[in-house]
C-alpha cells in the first residue's frame, strides 16, 4: 500500500516529503505544492522525485522559503504518469509558533495575576487551540479514505484566524 509522509524539519526551513509509488511500475513522481489560502502554486513546482528500485520509495527536501506565502495549509499533489496519484495536506505554522513563544515569554515574566497577564494567557490559549484544531483537520484529511475538502477549508480557516489573533506584534522577527 502506497504511503506519503510530509514533515516540516530543520527549524521550519525545509519540507521533507517521502512517498512510495501509488501506481504499479511507477518510477517517480512530480509534486506540486499549493498554498490553500492564496491558491498560489510554488513557482519551483513541479518537484521531481525518483523512486528507488530497491524499495520503491523516494524522498525530496523542499525549501520552505520557495513556497508561496509565509505559512498556512499547503496541498501536496503527487502525479505519477501525468495523473494525480495522491493529495495530502501539510500545516506550516512556524510564524504562529513564534507568536506563541513570545506570549509564553510574556507570561513567564508576569509577576502578578493582573489583566495584562490574563489577556496574554487568553490570547495564547485561543491561538494554540486554533492551531491544534487546524492540525487535526489536516490529519483527518490525510487519513480519510475519501478526500474531503471540508477538512482543508476548516484547517485553512483556523490557521487564518490564529494568524489574525497573532497580528503584527508577534513573530520571530520582532
Amino acid at each position: 500500500m502506497a504511503e506519503t509522509s510530509i514533515e516540516v524539519v530543520s527549524s521550519c526551513k525545509n519540507l521533507f516529503i517521502t512517498s512510495s509509488a501509488y501506481t504499479a511500475g511507477a518510477t517517480g513522481a512530480d509534486i506540486f505544492i499549493r498554498n490553500l489560502d492564496t491558491g498560489t502554486t510554488s513557482t519551483t513546482s513541479p518537484y521531481s522525485m525518483t523512486y528507488s528500485s530497491a524499495n520503491g520509495t523516494g524522498q525530496i527536501m523542499v525549501n520552505v522559503a520557495d513556497l508561496p506565502g509565509s505559512g498556512g495549509v499547503y496541498e501536496i499533489k503527487i502525479y505519477e504518469s501525468g495523473a494525480v496519484a495522491a493529495k495530502k495536506l501539510v500545516l506550516i505554522k512556524c510564524d504562529i509558533d513564534c507568536c506563541l513563544v513570545k506570549l509564553t515569554n510574556e507570561l513567564i515574566d508576569c509577576a502578578c495575576d493582573c489583566a495584562r497577564c490574563s489577556t496574554s494567557l487568553a490570547k495564547a490559549q485561543k491561538i494554540y487551540l486554533l492551531l491544534y484544531s487546524a492540525q487535526t483537520a489536516v490529519e483527518n484529511y490525510n487519513t480519510a479514505t475519501i478526500t474531503n475538502s471540508g477538512y482543508a477549508v476548516d484547517a485553512t480557516n483556523k490557521y487564518t484566524k490564529a494568524r489574525e489573533i497573532c497580528d503584527a506584534s508577534c513573530g520571530c522577527d520582532c
